[in-house]
C-alpha cells in the first residue's frame, strides 16, 4: 500500500506544470518595476501607460560588484547602489513585480560605458521635478543619461496628460503648483513605460 502511494504521488507531481525559471540576469540588463493605480505611481501610469500592458513607475540598470549583482537606478534616496537581491526584497515588499529587460545584441556594444557612467552618477540627489537638471537625476533619466553617449534611448516630450482624456490630471497641477511651477508639458525628459517600449530592448521576463 505505501509502494502505491509513492507512486500516485509521483505520478501526480509529474503532471503538474513545471514552474517557470526565474530568467538569469546579465550586467547591462534593465529591471523595471510595475506601477500602483495610486498617488504618483498612479499618476505616471494615468499619463503614459498603455491599456492591456504591464506599466512601469521605475527602472534600474543591473551590474556586478565583486561576486553579487547590483542595481544602479535613481530613486527618492537618490542616485545610488542597491544589491538586486534588496531591490526585488524591496519590490515585493510593495506588492510590485520586476521585470527584466535586455538589450539587443546590436545596441550591447553601449554597456560597458553606460556602467561606468552609472557608476560616475552615484550620489547624486533625486530630481523630483522631472526636469531636465544636471546635478539630480529621476529613475528613467538616469538610465538615458548612462547610455546617452552611444545614443541608446532618446529624449521625447514629456506628457501629463491623460491619453484618454486629453486633459493634465489634477494630480500634475497640484502636484506642480506645490513646486511653484507649470505642469512641464512637451518638455524633453523620459519615464519607464516609453523606455520598456523602445526598439532597443526585448522583455526577457519576470524576476522572483
Amino acid at each position: 500500500m505505501r509502494t502505491l502511494l509513492l507512486s500516485i504521488a509521483l505520478l501526480f507531481t509529474a503532471a503538474l506544470p513545471a514552474q517557470a525559471a526565474s530568467p538569469k540576469v546579465r550586467d547591462g540588463d534593465l529591471v523595471f518595476v510595475t506601477a500602483v493605480g495610486t498617488g504618483l505611481s498612479g499618476a505616471i501610469q494615468d499619463a503614459t501607460g498603455k491599456v492591456g500592458e504591464l506599466n512601469y513607475d521605475h527602472v534600474g540598470l543591473v551590474a556586478s560588484d565583486g561576486a553579487a549583482r547590483i542595481v544602479l537606478h535613481a530613486d527618492d534616496e537618490g542616485s545610488r547602489q542597491q544589491t538586486l537581491a534588496d531591490f526585488l526584497a524591496e519590490a515585493k515588499a510593495k506588492q510590485r513585480t520586476v521585470v527584466l529587460y535586455r538589450l539587443k545584441p546590436g545596441a550591447r556594444r553601449a554597456i560597458p560605458a553606460a556602467i561606468a557612467q552609472a557608476r560616475g552618477m552615484l550620489g547624486k540627489p533625486y530630481n523630483f521635478t522631472y526636469v531636465q537638471a544636471e546635478d539630480s537625476y529621476y529613475c528613467s533619466d538616469f538610465i538615458e543619461r548612462a547610455f546617452r553617449a552611444d545614443h541608446v534611448f532618446a529624449l521625447q516630450p514629456m506628457n501629463f496628460k491623460n491619453p484618454q482624456t486629453g486633459q493634465i490630471s489634477q494630480y500634475w497641477i497640484d502636484f506642480y503648483r506645490s513646486k511653484g511651477m507649470q505642469v512641464p508639458q512637451d518638455q524633453p525628459g523620459t519615464n519607464p513605460n516609453d523606455m520598456a517600449r523602445a526598439d532597443v530592448l526585448d522583455k526577457i521576463g519576470t524576476l522572483d
